[in-house]
C-alpha cells in the first residue's frame, strides 16, 4: 500500500515537471513566432521590433501616448508602442528611418521621432534642455540625432546632413539591399552602394557583434549600433553570415571602408578568418567584450567595455585611428587518434597548463551557456581551475612528453608545465611576458616571427599577473614545430578556442598580415568603461 502512495506522488511529481518543462517551451516558441509576426507585419514600414521590459525610464507609447512599462521598441529608430495594437497602428502611420522608398537624395529631410527623449540634450535652436517632462514632447532625429523642441522644429532646417556621423553612415538613398540566400540569415545585407559625394571624406564603417557577447552587453551594443548607423551596416554574427555581409567591400573598390568587430576572442578570429579572404586590407578596430581582451589592449581599445557606450565618439575615434599590421598564424595539428584540426592564430597559441584553465572553461561554457554569460563568473571560474591546478599538476612533465622545433632546431626545455608561442606583446589579460627580453630580442607584431616563452606552474602565471615573476624565454622563430611522444594527451588552445590534443605533431607557420587599427593616444575613449 505504502509503494502505492510513493508511485503516485512520484508520478505526479514527474507530470508536474513535464508539464512545467512543456509550458516552457511552448511560451519560448510563442514569443519567437509572435515576434516574427510583428516584424513581417511592419516590413512595409521597415520597423524591426524587439520587446523591451521594466523601463526604468519615462518612456510613453508613440501609439497611445500612456507610459510604457513593458512594450516593443524599434532597433532603427527607437519608436517606443506598449502593446501589439498599438505597435500595428503606429506601423502604419511612421515609417521607420531605413525606408527605402521614402528616402531622396535631393530631398533628404530629418527623420523626427517625437518624445522619449534624455533630459540631458540640448535644443539645436534655442540651446535650452529638452525631453525631461510629462508624455511626448519634443523631437529627435533617428539619423543626425539632433534634438529640438516642439515649438523650435518649424525654425530648424529641414534637410539632415547626417551630423557627426556623416562621415561613416552609410546614407539610404545610398545603398540597395537583399535578402541573403540563406533562409537562416534573417537580415538584409548591401547589395549595392553610390558614393554620396556630396558628403566629405566619406568613409562608412562596418560593425560585426556578437550579441552573446560581455554580460549581456553584446545584445545593448547591436542595438546601439543599429540606431546610430544604418542597420546594414550592423552585423549580427548570429542572424547574419558574416561573408554576404562583407561581399559588398570586393564589389566596390572604389568605397573605402572600416570595420568594427565587437566581441571576445573568437568572435574576433573567426570575423578575420573572413576578412582575410576579401581581395584588399580592410583596417579593422576592436570592441573588447570577452574576459582577456589582449587584443584591443594592445590596439589601446582598452580592456573592457559596457553596452551603454558614446557610439557618435566612438565612430569619429575610428575614423582618427592609425593603420598598423599585425602577423596571423595558421595551426595545423596533425593527430593519430582524432581528426586533424586546421586553424587561424592571431595573439598566441599554447600547450599545458594555461591551455588547461581554458579547456576547463570552455567545457563549462558549453554544458551552462546561460551561466557562462557574466564576465564576473567567467573571471572567477578562471581563478578556480587554476586554483585546482596548482593542486593537480596535470601538466607537470610537459618537456619529457612533447619535442619542440623552431626554425627546424631542436629545442632542449627545461622542466615546465606550459609553452606559449605569442604573437602580440600581451598575453594573460594584460601580461606583458616579453617586456623582459625586448632589448635583447625586440619582439615586432608585424615581423613574421613569434617569440616563446614557457611557464613552470599555474602559481608560476599567477606570480607574473601581479608583477612577481618573469617567464622563462625558450626564443624566436618564423615557423614552429611540437611533436607529441607516448600515448599523453594534453590540452591546447589558440585565441580562446581549446582542444586536447594526442599523439602527433602541430606545426604553426605564417599565414598573412592583417591590417588593424590603433586608437590614436590623443583621442579619449568613446567607451566610459574602457579603462
Amino acid at each position: 500500500m505504502e509503494m502505492d502512495v510513493y508511485d503516485e506522488l512520484l508520478a505526479a511529481a514527474l507530470f508536474i515537471i513535464f508539464s512545467t518543462f512543456m509550458l516552457w517551451v511552448f511560451r519560448k516558441l510563442w514569443a519567437v513566432r509572435k515576434r516574427k509576426t510583428i516584424n513581417d507585419t511592419s516590413s512595409k514600414s521597415g520597423h524591426y521590433w524587439s520587446p523591451i521590459e521594466h523601463e526604468e525610464q519615462h518612456n510613453y507609447c508613440s501609439g497611445c501616448k500612456e507610459h510604457i512599462v513593458s512594450g516593443y521598441e524599434c532597433d532603427n529608430c527607437l519608436l517606443k508602442v506598449d502593446n501589439i495594437n498599438c505597435l500595428r497602428s503606429v506601423s502604419t502611420k511612421i515609417h521607420c528611418k531605413v525606408n527605402q522608398t521614402l528616402c531622396r537624395k535631393e530631398t533628404f529631410d530629418h527623420h523626427w521621432i517625437c518624445g522619449n527623449i534624455g533630459a540631458d540634450l540640448f535644443c539645436e535652436v534655442c540651446e535650452e534642455l529638452c525631453g525631461g517632462g510629462v508624455g511626448l514632447q519634443d523631437f529627435r532625429c533617428s539619423w543626425c540625432w539632433r534634438v529640438v523642441h516642439t515649438k523650435c522644429k518649424p525654425k530648424f532646417t529641414l534637410h539632415c546632413d547626417f551630423g557627426r556621423l556623416a562621415r561613416t553612415i552609410i546614407p539610404p538613398y545610398c545603398v540597395t539591399t537583399r535578402k541573403p540566400g540563406n533562409r537562416n540569415q534573417r537580415m538584409a545585407v548591401i547589395d549595392t552602394i553610390e558614393v554620396p559625394t556630396e558628403i566629405a571624406n566619406w568613409r562608412p564603417i562596418m560593425v560585426i557583434v556578437n550579441p552573446k557577447s560581455g554580460s549581456g552587453a553584446g545584445k545593448q551594443l547591436l542595438r546601439n549600433f543599429r540606431a546610430h548607423l544604418h542597420p546594414a551596416q550592423v552585423c549580427d554574427v548570429l542572424k547574419s553570415n558574416i561573408a554576404a555581409s562583407l561581399r559588398w567591400i570586393d564589389d566596390h573598390p572604389e568605397v573605402e571602408v572600416r570595420i568594427l568587430i565587437a566581441g571576445g576572442d573568437g568572435t574576433i578570429c573567426s570575423a578575420l578568418d573572413q576578412i582575410d579572404t576579401l581581395s584588399r586590407r580592410i583596417p579593422v578596430a576592436v570592441l573588447p567584450l570577452g574576459t582577456g581582451n589582449d587584443l584591443s589592449r594592445w590596439l589601446k581599445w582598452g580592456k573592457k567595455c559596457g553596452g551603454d557606450i558614446d557610439v557618435i565618439k566612438l565612430m569619429e575615434d575610428i575614423q582618427e585611428a592609425e593603420v598598423t599590421f599585425v602577423d596571423r598564424w595558421t595551426i595545423d595539428a596533425e593527430s593519430q587518434k582524432k581528426s586533424n584540426k586546421k586553424l587561424s592564430m592571431t595573439n598566441y597559441v599554447s600547450v599545458g597548463v594555461d591551455a588547461c584553465v581554458t579547456l576547463g572553461m570552455q567545457n563549462t561554457r558549453e554544458s551552462i551557456p546561460r551561466a557562462m554569460s557574466s564576465r564576473l563568473l567567467n573571471k572567477f571560474l578562471f581563478f578556480t581551475f587554476g586554483t585546482k591546478d596548482v593542486f593537480e599538476r596535470v601538466c607537470k612533465g610537459l618537456n619529457e612528453r612533447i619535442e619542440l622545433y623552431l626554425d627546424d632546431v631542436h629545442v632542449n626545455l627545461p622542466d615546465i608545465e606550459g609553452l606559449i608561442f605569442l604573437n602580440i606583446p600581451y598575453w594573460g589579460a594584460g601580461v606583458k611576458p616579453w617586456a623582459t627580453y625586448n632589448d635583447s630580442h625586440r619582439q615586432d607584431c608585424d615581423d613574421e616571427t613569434l617569440e616563446v616563452f614557457a611557464v613552470t606552474s599555474s602559481f608560476h602565471i599567477a606570480q607574473m599577473q601581479i608583477g612577481l615573476a618573469s617567464p622563462l624565454c625558450i626564443g624566436q622563430a618564423k615557423h614552429a614545430k611540437l611533436v607529441f611522444k607516448g600515448n599523453h594527451s594534453f590540452p591546447m588552445q589558440s585565441d580562446g578556442e581549446a582542444w586536447v590534443n594526442s599523439v602527433g605533431t602541430v606545426e604553426i607557420s605564417h599565414k598573412c598580415k592583417t591590417a588593424m587599427l590603433r586608437k590614436a593616444e590623443k583621442q579619449r575613449s568613446g567607451c566610459g568603461m574602457f579603462f
